[in-house]
């Protein structure tokens, strides 16, 4: 998407901006020590956003879709994520996005006792169907309820429709991050921007992705689906997507056209793309290396895990 000419020069706006970064569970000491360096020098970095929620879900957790996420986790471990991010201000976001969810599993043990240990009125739900819709809105009134990139409104009409509807916020589908009319959707505060979505323009295999990573996620197996190749990609390719909104695209059109929530993708990226991703929306260009340099020495030991 090219910059609206009319809009080149806009001054970066000083309101605050949200963005929402991917993996609690496996990124938390990530995005502890980020956030805590955003705090401790503010300097190294854009000083008009916040971190405001970081979405994914704890491992074996049926309801969780978008991609199908195995391993152990126990209460305590739960407890310690929760904790680390809310005294940071920052929500944690369940990813109750599996298409397949029916009323029969919402008496998953795990998937509510991961809701039980969040329900303090900070944190945050996707949801896509019916089922778990109903289900948060009637056990867990507390959390605030946004409507998943995964339903795939790739519309105006229907994404105006959702922002109709009792949401905290819809999150577009990122076919539509090229489409000029989401300038005039009038609750467009409302609406959160995938900005750097690995995923082809109008992928025809998305919701089928989304399915067999939902019937994994449902049968404990590792999804029946091809390996996306758009998910290798290093954030210089990444950039060059056409539906790809840069840290100056969204400074000069997006905050002044009346966006201000911004989703970064990443669940299913190494590492060092989704840090390169974190780098290139909330750290000033001179302090990147350094900060890189730093992540890749005190998290990742070195970058054995890029």
């Amino acid at each position: 998407m090219e910059l609206n000419n009319s809009l080149i020069n806009a001054q970066p706006t000083q309101e605050k901006i949200h963005f929402y970064l991917p993996g609690f569970y496996e990124n938390l000491t990530l995005y502890a020590m980020f956030e805590d360096f955003h705090v401790h020098i503010p300097e190294w970095f854009y000083d008009n956003f916040k971190i405001a929620a970081i979405y994914g879900s704890f491992p074996n957790c049926i309801w969780n879709g978008g991609r199908a996420y195995f391993g152990k986790v126990d209460r305590p471990a739960m407890d310690q994520v929760i904790e680390e991010m809310n005294k940071r201000g920052i929500a944690v976001r369940y990813t109750w996005t599996n298409p397949l969810l029916e009323e029969k599993h919402m008496s998953d043990t795990l998937c509510n006792i991961a809701m039980e240990a969040a329900n303090n009125g900070m944190n945050e739900v996707l949801v896509n169907t019916a089922a778990i819709e109903e289900h948060v809105r009637k056990n867990y009134p507390n959390f605030k309820i946004i409507s998943s990139t995964t339903k795939c409104l790739r519309t105006i009409d229907l994404v105006e429709k959702e922002l109709d509807k009792d949401y905290y916020l819809v999150v577009l589908d990122s076919a539509l991050n090229v489409d000029e009319n989401i300038f005039n959707i009038k609750k467009r505060d409302r609406l959160e921007i995938l900005v750097d979505h690995g995923c082809q323009l109008n992928c025809p295999n998305r919701e089928k992705h989304y399915i067999a990573s939902g019937r994994g996620q449902l049968t404990y197996n590792v999804p029946d689906f091809p390996i996306c190749p758009f998910t290798r990609h290093d954030f210089a390719q990444l950039s060059q997507k056409e539906h790809f909104i840069s840290r100056e695209m969204i400074d000069q059109k997006f905050i002044p056209g009346g966006f201000k929530h911004f989703k970064l993708d990443g669940r299913v990226f190494q590492k060092e793309k989704l840090v390169d991703s974190m780098l290139h929306y909330m750290v000033r260009p001179e302090h990147q290396q350094r900060m890189k340099d730093i992540i890749k020495k005190e998290v990742f030991m070195n970058g054995d895990v890029w």
